[in-house]
């Protein structure tokens, strides 16, 4: 059922959901709601002017669409046009949620710093201070429900902080580069010197094994006459003394020398303050040598100035949240609208009814499954270049893990502008990831990022995959006419391989209730 709002009717938004619209379109010609991904919804509605019953229809006409959601959902007409040959009208309407695109503005400078939660905090309070005529509202969780105690990883980049006290963190004491400097206890400012990567370098009966690498000076943490030290500037820990276990003990972690079960990283005194020296002691000694591991990419900075709503959240501009927040990719978040609120995060805290769903597609009702590989982009090998031009030594050149299988290799430069020597730049500031002082440390770094580039995106071949169905939802699918944009497509693509899809769009017809037209991404490809 399609209902229609004329907005001379004066009808309030909590009205609009309980009433039939002035009028119902009963002869449409055609209706789709287009849905995609972390972008405007919008329906194209075309249906005879004798619907209209004589009504005249505006540019703020409301319609009322069901789309398989709890309760229909309200498209504002951006334009309607008339179509004379035919007498009737084709109108396009976005959802009501983007209403707020003229209602919802950043008016001031507005730096936003912080987790993805006190991302939405921020843009609720937006809403707020705005005073908008309709009640907007956003829902959103991140990946963690406590992203200051994420779990240990490989190449994950983390702040430590302490449980006894976690305003303190891990710090290198005034960013330094130099080896043998005693690492001490700082109260959390999330600057370079208090930022760590975690490598994984064996595991044995007690756990995994890990190096620390101190992200300011590219020196691996070290146990030195019972200090903890910064130590080798290498491309992995040089020495057992430069290893460590990570012993879960629950809601926080014991960091254990290698070798020394019973010892962890420990600040000197139990009343911490800024200045404490690190140090290995006996875990007896309680919570002050336990610690919580703090995710660096849960906690971004984004600047919002003169935007409005939408583009703090998903607009194409580098700060929105999609953006600038790396676990929105990372963790495929997707907006769902229900009226005037929006769900956007962690899809384990939305509403019921829009949380994501799975559906099973077996090969018989799949026509078409092609997956073409292109090799244009491949890079094997990287040499790197840093602020002002500066590269590694002789051209050296930074590998892929594949460089010794593949035959042909690919050679690429690419710049690394944020990483900068101090020399380089008088503006570069040393608590600033990334900016160096000495240019052996700058080297160790542009090695790590460049390797991290090569097995993030660039060293294995794109893959495009596209796939067809006989039907786009047989009899065989149960409840196919209630798929939604954040539902996730199993298919049978050979015997006994199934593969993940999702959705980046879809198109619902309104008047055969059924999803039309799907654009899916293999999750791989993602």
């Amino acid at each position: 059922m399609i209902h229609l709002f004329f907005s001379r009717k004066k009808t309030t938004y909590a009205q609009m959901k309980e009433r039939n619209g002035d009028v119902i379109l009963k002869h449409c010609v055609s209706a789709k709601a287009v849905f995609e991904r972390n972008s405007i919804w919008c329906v194209e509605i075309e249906f005879p002017k004798s619907d209209l019953m004589g009504m005249e229809i505006s540019d703020e006409s409301v319609f009322k669409v069901d789309i398989n959601f709890e309760e229909p959902q309200l498209y504002r007409i951006a334009y309607p046009k008339y179509n004379k040959q035919s007498d009737t009208y084709t109108c396009y309407a976005t959802h009501v949620f983007f209403d707020s695109q003229k209602e919802v503005f950043v008016f001031d400078y507005r730096t936003m710093s912080g987790t993805w939660q006190d991302a939405v905090n921020t843009a609720n309070d937006i809403i707020t201070n705005s005073r908008p005529n309709y009640p907007y509202k956003i829902y959103g969780h991140g990946v963690y429900a406590n992203y200051a105690n994420v779990s240990v990883e490989d190449e994950k980049i983390v702040y430590f902080r302490n449980v006894q006290n976690s305003g303190y963190c891990l710090d290198v004491p005034s960013a330094s580069e130099d080896a043998s400097i005693q690492l001490q206890m700082y109260q959390r400012n999330r600057t370079s010197a208090q930022t760590f990567m975690l490598k994984k370098v064996g595991s044995n009966e007690y756990g995994d094994i890990y190096g620390i690498l101190s992200l300011c000076s590219c020196r691996w943490l070290k146990l030195d006459s019972g200090k903890v030290v910064l130590g080798s500037l290498s491309e992995s820990p040089s020495d057992n003394s430069e290893k460590w276990w990570f012993i879960n003990n629950g809601s926080s972690y014991d960091i254990a020398p290698y070798g020394n079960v019973g010892y962890s990283i420990y600040p000197s005194s139990t009343s911490i303050g800024n200045g404490n020296k690190v140090i290995v002691a006996d875990k007896s000694v309680g919570n002050a040598c336990k610690w919580m591991i703090e995710d660096v990419d849960s906690t971004q900075t984004a600047y919002w100035v003169r935007y409005n709503l939408i583009q703090c959240l998903f607009g194409t501009e580098e700060n929105s949240m999609m953006n600038r927040w790396s676990e929105c990719e990372d963790s495929r978040f997707v907006a769902m609208f229900n009226n005037y609120d929006c769900y956007f995060g962690n899809s384990d805290y939305y509403a019921s009814n829009l949380k994501p769903n799975d559906f099973f597609i077996s090969n018989k009702e799949m026509s078409e499954y092609t997956q073409k590989k292109s090799m244009e982009n491949v890079v094997t090998g990287i040499i790197p270049k840093a602020y002002n031009g500066r590269i590694l030594p002789n051209h050296e050149i930074i590998k892929a893990s594949n460089w010794d299988t593949n035959e042909i290799h690919r050679i690429d430069v690419k710049e690394y502008s944020d990483i900068k020597l101090i020399a380089d730049d008088s503006q570069a500031k040393k608590t600033t990831l990334g900016v160096f002082t000495n240019e052996a440390n700058l080297r160790n770094y542009l090695r790590i990022q460049t390797k991290k580039s090569l097995e993030k995106e660039l060293q294995e071949p794109k893959t495009e995959t596209s796939i067809k169905f006989e039907e786009l939802f047989s009899s065989n699918v149960p409840d196919a006419h209630m798929l939604k944009l954040n539902d996730s497509i199993y298919v049978e693509t050979e015997f006994g391989k199934r593969e993940r899809f999702y959705l980046n769009k879809l198109t619902y017809n309104l008047i055969t209730e059924r999803p039309e037209d799907l654009d899916l991404v293999l999750e791989s490809e993602v």
